[in-house]
């Protein structure tokens, strides 16, 4: 922090050569050193500045953090009970949850999924656990357990 011709307490930073930014006061001026200017913020601002630049970072975040599956173990294996099924009835279930995956669409997966809780007679249970589930991210889970097998599921920490 260096004073400025006025009196004001402004901060330096690295800049274009032998130019300057307006100072309180509306001059604008070089320190003489190459690489150096002028940056208008008082120190009183300084911690207003940093604190907008941490709240956007926050914000930009923020969606991403609570967009995690909750149970991506119980929705594994969920998924491994519901393609294990053989009954002739039960295979649409199956095939729409693999008609999903093929294609990437977790809305098919999500709805192949919810009809088999249905038919376990686990709605409720799903719900739960599906809640905060992206789609891309029911469509990874049932990949995984489509090519590797239920032993996987366990990797998924609760």
């Amino acid at each position: 922090m260096t004073a400025n011709h006025v009196g004001h307490e402004i901060a330096t930073f690295p800049g274009s050569p032998g130019r300057g930014l307006a100072a309180p006061g509306g001059e604008t001026r070089s320190r003489g050193r190459l690489g150096q200017t002028e940056m208008a913020i008082p120190q009183g601002k300084m911690p207003f500045v940093f604190g907008m630049v941490v709240l956007a970072t926050l914000l930009i975040a923020a969606p991403a953090a609570h967009a995690a599956c909750r149970s991506p173990k119980n929705i594994c294996k969920h998924f491994d009970d519901c393609l294990q099924r053989t009954s002739d009835s039960n295979t649409k279930d199956a095939d729409g949850i693999r008609a999903g995956v093929k294609a990437r669409n977790g809305q098919i997966v999500l709805a192949g999924a919810e009809a088999c809780a249905r038919d376990l007679g686990r709605k409720q249970q799903w719900d739960k656990w599906a809640r905060g589930c992206s789609e891309l991210e029911l469509v990874q889970i049932a990949r995984v357990e489509l090519e590797l097998g239920k032993v996987y599921c366990d990797r998924y920490s609760q």
